[in-house]
């Protein structure tokens, strides 16, 4: 990914015809419709307002020194405050752009059909704040290595399977995050598959019967490192779901590290960890599908450690992108700023 670590500010100097060239054919259309460019006396094109948004956000340059390269390169002539105001109202097009792009990659005749979607987020913080200010979901299709979708959202959009479009016969790999039922039901009724791992606290399960199933009590046996499986089900307000549970004992060290985890969580929040949470940090435990046939109890677990795909894309982003260094405070140039960003990784995936 990322062309090995190519010279990312080439997007917006030497490689930018290669780059006009990838972006949406109705650039000044859009532009105009989404009111990102009413005025032309500054910046005279959506496509010189797009090379100066992604030179704000790749080149991680101030406002005015952004500015004075375009003064200099003959992009446009204007100061610090009317460059500001050009990117905040830019905001929601520069979005558009970024799903654009994802369908027309979409659409390439000869790229084969995705099987395995990764989904995770990456918490974002503004200059200055120590909490969450931004979340960027991201869907990467690892048969392609590419984002196949991101969504932007405030610190209030939680991660959740129901953000995400899933094809029939798709196979999402969710951290427990996403093991929620409803957004597990809603890629199971689309004909998608998942390997999702879960909490005690946030997947009730049953027996095929309807009695409830207890976790982690039925894992106390496992031994290091065994991998186990159980037919149970869980139920949403749409039926009931048939499902495997995958589990696998963790290393006493792996496990210790994860009870650490939890209770400077607890301590950290004021309140008592759950004794529950504290056992089940022993195992991996996993939700899937998948049939038997298609897929053993190991292969389950080697299948959703591929999910590490997603962690070590988000280090690219934020080691290379630094999207992780926001440089603007206010929402609207806040978002400006990502959008660019997200639409600049894009671009390097494709060069």
């Amino acid at each position: 990914m990322y062309g090995g670590f190519m010279e990312t500010t080439s997007v917006v100097n030497d490689d930018w015809p290669c780059v006009l060239a990838m972006l949406p054919q109705d650039l000044d259309e859009s532009a105009a419709a989404m009111g990102a460019l009413v005025r032309r006396r500054e910046v005279k094109s959506a496509s010189d307002l797009v090379r100066l948004a992604l030179h704000y956000a790749v080149s991680d340059l101030s406002l005015m020194r952004t500015a004075a390269w375009a003064c200099e390169c003959g992009i446009a002539d204007l100061s610090n405050v009317a460059l500001y105001k050009r990117l905040c109202r830019a905001a929601d097009w520069l979005g558009h752009l970024v799903v654009q792009c994802l369908r027309l990659r979409g659409a390439a005749g000869d790229v084969p059909p995705a099987k395995l979607l990764v989904v995770d987020a990456t918490v974002i913080s503004a200059p200055g704040s120590t909490g969450t200010d931004w979340r960027v979901h991201v869907g990467l299709d690892l048969e392609r290595q590419q984002i196949s979708t991101v969504e932007l959202t405030g610190p209030k959009g939680g991660e959740s399977l129901l953000r995400y479009e899933v094809s029939p016969g798709q196979i999402v790999l969710a951290d427990r995050g996403y093991g929620h039922r409803e957004g597990v039901a809603s890629v199971l009724g689309v004909g998608g598959h998942v390997v999702v791992r879960i909490a005690c606290n946030n997947s009730p399960l049953e027996w095929p019967d309807g009695s409830t199933v207890a976790i982690p009590d039925i894992l106390e046996g496992l031994e290091v490192l065994q991998v186990k499986e159980w037919s149970v089900q869980f139920r949403t307000r749409d039926g009931v779901w048939p499902m495997r549970l995958v589990a696998v004992r963790k290393t006493h060290a792996a496990a210790e590290k994860e009870q650490k985890r939890l209770l400077h969580e607890a301590q950290r929040k004021g309140r008592k960890p759950d004794p529950r949470s504290l056992r089940a940090a022993h195992f991996i435990m996993l939700l899937t599908d998948l049939p038997a046939t298609q897929a053993s109890a190991a292969q389950v677990a080697a299948l959703y450690r591929l999910r590490w795909q997603i962690e070590i894309y988000f280090k690219r982003l934020k080691s290379i992108l630094h999207i992780d260094h926001l440089r603007a405070q206010k929402p609207a140039l806040a978002r400006a700023y990502l959008y660019a960003k997200l639409l600049a990784a894009l671009i390097i995936d494709q060069l």
